[in-house]
Order: structure tokens, then C-alpha cells, then sequence
């Protein structure tokens, strides 16, 4: 009887330990009662049970206020586009205007009784989706020229549309380890009379430029940013090399800086341009971006050339 007790007490305490055990894990799981089995004990079932989903960032490249569209109408600093990837299947409007004055043509300054001023105003509408971005960008000039002995009669002033600017930017490519990469292209397309706009920087001929470019991620607050390129120009006669290296650097959670090196390499005897761009994003609410930026310029080789050039804008998010 003993024997038979010892036995009945094992299985009977063996029994306990694992209805224990069951109930433990399902208080944890959150499991539910479905039946009993022959001795009575609950069975649960795993059924309605679900792993947690574990969502990862959708990008290495943490948003910040340096995120806002650029000259030609796409995601990137005030200049260059950048890799740098917008929440997608949303819409941005973005204006800029810009200031500088004439001093010069070719690299050769204008005669000290000369002077002209450049005011332009650009809009860009963005189609953030979900593996590319659209942009068209539309810029209205006003200018002012006195210069007559540097370029004969031209007119005094002018008001008026500039050259069109369509572009594409592919936004697909996975992240890497720490950088990511882009590509694109983006045709610039005579509208109005761009003769009448040559003096603001307009051309008159049709222009595509092909683009590659890299973002990466070098501290939790800096960013640096290479964009390669060339312009194919319809006339055969403008075509050029481009590059644009900048960073930026997180001051602020709503401000970030920002500075560039661009230019473009047209041929040999020093027929390039360079400037240096500084400027500042504050984004004071999700949806909004201002930017100040001062341009000034260290080699030219423009029909219209300037030294320096100020800049304000916005972006909108909606």
C-alpha cells in the first residue's frame, strides 16, 4: 500500500508541476482555453497566438531638417541632390528666391560705370513616391542690366519665365552598411524667350543632365553628400562636368547646417565655375522647412558672372 501511495503522490505531484508549468506560460502568452483532456487538466491552444512585428527604419539616414527640395525641384541640400529619401506617396511645394548682382563676364570684370542685378524666384512641385521622385521646377527672373560697352545694346531690363526644369530621381537602391546611393536625370527646356533671359542665367538651347550621387552617414549628426554629373547640351556646344561635395551637421533637432563646394568643368583654359554655398535649414513644425543661404563665388567662367548671391526659401509637406 506504500508502494502504491509513493506512486499515486509522484504522478499526482508530477501532474501539478506541469498544469504549473502550462498555466506560467500562458499567462505569459496570453494563450486561451479550448477543452479539457481525460484527466480533466485544461489544454491551451497557441492559435491565436502571434509573434510581436518588429519594424526597422525605413532608411539609415535619419530625417532631419536637412530633408528639404532643392534648385531643381528634388530631395537634397540647397544645391546638390542627395540619397536622402522623403515618406513616399506625398506631395512638396517649394519656392526660392534668390539675389545677386552682376560684376562680371567670362571670368573679365564689368567697367567700373557698369552694374546689373539678378532677382528670381523659382516653385517646384515634388512627387515623392514609392522608387522615384518627379519634380518640375518653373523660375520667373527679374533683371536689370547697364553694360552697354561690356555687351553692346542689350535691353535695360526684362521680366519674364525661364527655362523649364523636368526631373527624375530613382530612389530605390537598399541601404548599405553606412551610405546609400541614387541616380537620375533632369532636362531643362527653353519656355518663354530665353533670349530675353540670358542676363539671370537662362540658355538658349535645350540641356539633359545625367546624375549619380551618395549620401553618408558619418556621425548621428553629420551628414556628407557627393553628386557626379554631366550636362549633354542640344547645341553640342555647352556640354560640361559637374560635381558637388557638402555636409551637414545637426546644430539643432529643429536646425541643421549645411555648406557645399559645386561646380562645372566646360573644357581646358580655366572655362569653369565654383562657388561655395552656406546656409541654414530650421524646420519649426513637421510640415515646414525655411532656409537662409549665401553663395559666393570663387571661379567663374559665366556669360553673366557674380561674386556673391543670397538666398531664401521654403518647402511645404503635405
Amino acid at each position: 500500500m506504500l508502494k502504491v501511495f509513493d506512486i499515486n503522490l509522484l504522478t499526482k505531484a508530477r501532474h501539478a508541476i506541469v498544469l504549473f508549468l502550462l498555466s506560467a506560460f500562458m499567462l505569459v502568452s496570453g494563450g486561451s482555453l479550448m477543452a479539457f483532456d481525460s484527466t480533466g487538466y485544461e489544454i491551451y491552444s497557441m492559435a491565436d497566438y502571434s509573434p510581436p512585428v518588429i519594424t526597422r527604419a525605413r532608411t539609415l539616414l535619419k530625417p532631419s531638417p536637412r530633408n528639404a527640395i532643392n534648385s531643381e525641384g528634388m530631395g537634397g541640400f540647397f544645391v546638390a541632390n542627395t540619397a536622402d529619401l522623403f515618406e513616399p506617396e506625398q506631395i512638396i511645394l517649394s519656392s526660392r528666391y534668390k539675389y545677386h548682382e552682376l560684376t562680371s563676364s567670362r571670368g573679365i570684370g564689368l567697367h567700373s560705370n557698369e552694374s546689373g542685378s539678378v532677382s528670381t524666384f523659382e516653385s517646384s512641385l515634388t512627387w515623392i513616391g514609392k522608387w522615384a521622385e518627379w519634380a518640375v521646377t518653373v523660375p520667373i527672373h527679374d533683371w536689370d542690366l547697364n553694360a552697354t560697352r561690356t555687351f553692346g545694346g542689350y535691353a535695360r531690363s526684362n521680366t519674364g519665365i525661364g527655362n523649364m526644369r523636368l526631373g527624375w530621381k530613382a530612389t530605390y537602391l537598399p541601404d548599405k552598411s553606412y551610405y546609400r546611393f541614387a541616380y537620375g536625370a533632369m532636362t531643362t527646356i527653353t519656355t518663354g524667350n530665353p533670349a530675353n533671359m540670358l542676363p539671370a542665367g537662362s540658355k538658349s538651347s535645350d540641356e539633359l543632365k545625367l546624375f549619380g550621387c551618395v549620401t553618408t552617414s558619418e556621425t548621428d549628426r553629420a551628414t556628407a553628400n557627393l553628386e557626379l554629373g554631366a550636362v549633354i547640351d542640344s547645341e553640342s556646344d555647352d556640354n560640361r562636368f559637374l560635381y558637388r561635395m557638402g555636409m551637414s551637421y545637426e546644430a539643432l533637432e529643429p536646425v541643421s547646417l549645411i555648406g557645399e563646394l559645386v561646380g562645372e568643368i566646360l573644357g581646358g583654359d580655366d572655362k569653369d565655375t565654383m562657388d561655395m554655398v552656406l546656409g541654414i535649414r530650421v524646420q519649426p513644425t513637421t510640415t515646414w522647412t525655411l532656409e537662409f543661404v549665401y553663395y559666393k563665388n570663387l571661379r567663374t567662367y559665366r556669360d553673366y558672372g557674380w561674386d556673391e548671391q543670397l538666398q531664401a526659401g521654403y518647402t511645404l509637406r503635405w
